[in-house]
């Protein structure tokens, strides 16, 4: 009794498949073990972003990526259904593997740029910060956890904030004056690397 090609190649195209899904969320999530065992080893100073503070936040601006979301899988679902219609089903799975493949191989590209973005800080004058207001973060998967601080910086016009896990963060309080130690990062934006309480008091920002 002979086996037919389609049955002999079916188990085939099942591996290939399996390898294409598997194998690179695989190699995103061993460059990221990777670069924080190194991050771990080298026992950096702290390097905590400072950004500008999301003002006018609403209900409708938080649920705004959620619409976004959905609206992208709409249009690609839609747009899926459209190729297998002209291409076939065949065509348009090596396609899709191909393009799930990139957007894995990207994200790495993303981990090592932010990794390379905090290893490269180039330093900065100290200074001081006004503690506009406070509260606690838990941490999750994405970020730490510690007290979000509302700062208004010397020399940066929009109000700032930043994540700072330390006791003494939580007691401060609004109105006070704190002495930020900060750097640039070798590409983009700011970091926070020490702090402590300003005594002396400074001129009106």
């Amino acid at each position: 009794m002979s086996v037919s090609p389609d049955t002999g190649a079916a188990p085939a195209v099942v591996q290939r498949t399996a390898w294409w899904l598997f194998a690179p969320p695989a190699g995103l999530a061993a460059v990221r073990w990777l670069l924080q065992w190194q991050s771990e080893r080298a026992a950096p100073s702290p390097a905590l972003p400072l950004q500008p503070l999301a003002e006018g936040g609403t209900l409708m601006t938080a649920l705004m990526p959620l619409f976004w979301g959905v609206g992208v899988l709409l249009v690609l679902a839609l747009g899926i259904a459209g190729a297998v219609r002209s291409w076939g089903g065949t065509r348009v799975r090596k396609m899709l593997l191909w393009a799930w493949a990139l957007l894995c191989l990207a994200g790495s590209a993303a981990l090592l740029a932010s990794h390379l973005n905090r290893q490269g800080l180039q330093p900065l004058a100290p200074v001081q910060a006004q503690v506009l207001g406070s509260r606690p973060r838990t941490p999750s998967l994405h970020a730490v956890g510690g007290t979000e601080l509302v700062l208004r910086v010397d020399g940066l016009s929009a109000v700032q904030q930043v994540v700072i896990d330390d006791a003494q963060a939580a007691r401060w309080q609004p109105g006070q004056r704190i002495l930020l130690h900060w750097a640039h990062g070798r590409f983009r934006g700011l970091y926070v690397t020490r702090w402590q309480a300003g005594d002396a008091p400074v001129a009106n920002l």
